[in-house]
């Protein structure tokens, strides 16, 4: 006997599909519009949700000077998503018993200074190593082609910036330290180590080594946006190493994440400790894991990472509770472009974190409530008394770089203000207030002084109001 479907679930399959389909031609608006706002020249995008992918695509050029389309294919630098991927080196080789995370690196490294004395494989995971970090010295030009020993014996004259296990700070030194744990203990080169271990056996057939000296099918050109008109990047580039020098597609990411979602590269165990919070000497929790950020965004469990190298800008963000994870590669090498991206994307898959979204709150305060709300006028309008403002905060928002970006926030209109939250931390108190212009929602952080004086004055996120 034939049966056939109830027309009901003809209807909920209609409705999923369509959901999905409406979700889709969003994304499509909100990408090429950034891509025009922020002048990028092109992008490459995968959302995967539920471990698969539902929406794939490229955007804009990948080479402007060859009218050159951006594809799913199109092979961008990742820059510090690359961070994760070492990480995981690592952990392959702590999981073969190779080395411990809290073994000395004086132990592993040859030559490396008395400094350097109580660095662990873990501080360098977790940028409390106190290492200087070298992307702001000379001496660490990729056409330098620094070996282990001439980078050790190049960084090791530099003071630590504090005390190891007493602080956080972002350092590629670390990682590009790590690389050299990988060669050491395994006896290959890093490359050699990352395609055997790593992206041959994850089938990430596109990922690879961005040196400019290899032919790479299909590689993104990276573009730089300086006094109001798109450029070639510099080339002469800094060798971020393991620190960041990967190039990869959207499609081996989208393999990559399904690599983190299952147990084929990593131990469910090893992958937890990667996404856990590092502790501080004193005990003190910070939320840097093993090359990925820890974070939470209204309510929803956020692990990710950016990229940043010149030309480009990269994100992989995995909302875990929701999982859904959003991958965003650009070849503009503007700050923040990638995870700009990412972000507006992941609310459309999630408006409950969607800045409209956000809740107003009681506030008591009237006279804060003025002093804000006459201080984001001050600002758009480029005109910041010292009554309102603290002196360092008035030297940082007058330049011509800050100039220019009031003026862009200024254009967008009068703005409603409303409180949307407060939170106390050691003692400080930090003030979000949600700006409604006509076509732009910008939240913006607050901190005072003693004096009462604005100190801290971030718009911390943006979005357009007609999400």
């Amino acid at each position: 006997m034939n049966s056939k479907p109830h027309p009901a679930l003809f209807f909920v399959l209609f409705l999923f599909v369509f959901s999905f389909a409406a979700q889709a031609d969003e994304v499509d608006r909100f990408v090429q519009a950034t891509l025009q706002e922020k002048h990028i020249p092109g992008a490459a995008i995968a959302v995967i949700k539920n471990g698969k992918t539902i929406k794939t695509k490229g955007y804009g050029l990948a080479s402007v000077e060859f009218n050159g389309p951006a594809t799913t294919e199109t092979v961008f630098e990742i820059g510090s998503v690359s961070k994760q991927m070492t990480a995981a080196a690592i952990m392959l080789l702590v999981e073969n018993g190779k080395i411990t995370l809290d073994q000395k690196i004086a132990t592993i490294l040859p030559n490396t200074p008395d400094a350097w004395k109580n660095v662990s494989v873990r501080n360098l995971l977790t940028h409390t190593s106190g290492i200087k970090s070298y992307s702001s010295l000379d001496g660490f030009e990729l056409n330098r082609k620094l070996k282990r020993d001439d980078f050790i014996k190049l960084l090791g004259v530099q003071p630590l910036d504090f005390e190891t296990g007493t602080n956080y700070v972002y350092s590629n030194s670390g990682y590009s330290l790590l690389g050299y744990i990988i060669e050491t203990i395994s006896g290959a080169s890093y490359w050699a180590f990352m395609r055997e271990r790593i992206f041959q056996k994850l089938g990430m057939t596109k990922t690879g080594d961005r040196d400019p000296q290899y032919i790479i099918a299909n590689r993104a050109t990276g573009y730089e946006w300086e006094n109001e008109k798109l450029v070639g990047r510099d080339y002469d580039l800094t060798d971020v190493f393991s620190a960041g020098a990967i190039v990869s597609t959207v499609g081996d990411l989208a393999k990559w994440d399904a690599a983190l979602r299952n147990d084929t590269l990593l131990k469910k165990e090893t992958k937890l400790q990667m996404w856990s919070p590092v502790t501080f000497n004193n005990g003190k929790p910070f939320s840097y894991g093993f090359g990925f950020r820890l974070s939470e965004i209204r309510g929803h469990k956020l692990v990710a990472h950016s990229g940043q190298t010149a030309g480009f800008g990269a994100n992989v963000s995995r909302y875990v509770d929701d999982d859904l994870t959003v991958i965003a590669l650009t070849n503009l090498g503007e700050s923040g472009m990638g995870t700009l991206i990412a972000n507006g994307v992941a609310k459309i898959y999630l408006p409950e974190i969607s800045l409209k979204a956000l809740k107003t709150q009681a506030n008591s305060d009237a006279n804060l409530a003025r002093q804000i709300e006459t201080a984001v006028r001050e600002r758009t309008q480029n005109n910041l008394s010292d009554a309102i403002f603290d002196a360092a905060l008035i030297k940082t928002l007058t330049t011509e770089r800050a100039k220019k970006n009031n003026a862009r926030i200024a254009a967008f209109g009068a703005a409603k203000m409303r409180f949307v939250g407060e939170e106390n931390a050691e003692g400080v108190n930090t003030y979000r207030y949600l700006a409604e212009t006509p076509k732009r929602f910008f939240l913006w952080r607050f901190r005072l002084n003693a004096d009462n004086k604005i100190e801290e004055m971030i718009v911390e996120e943006e979005e357009a109001t007609n999400f």
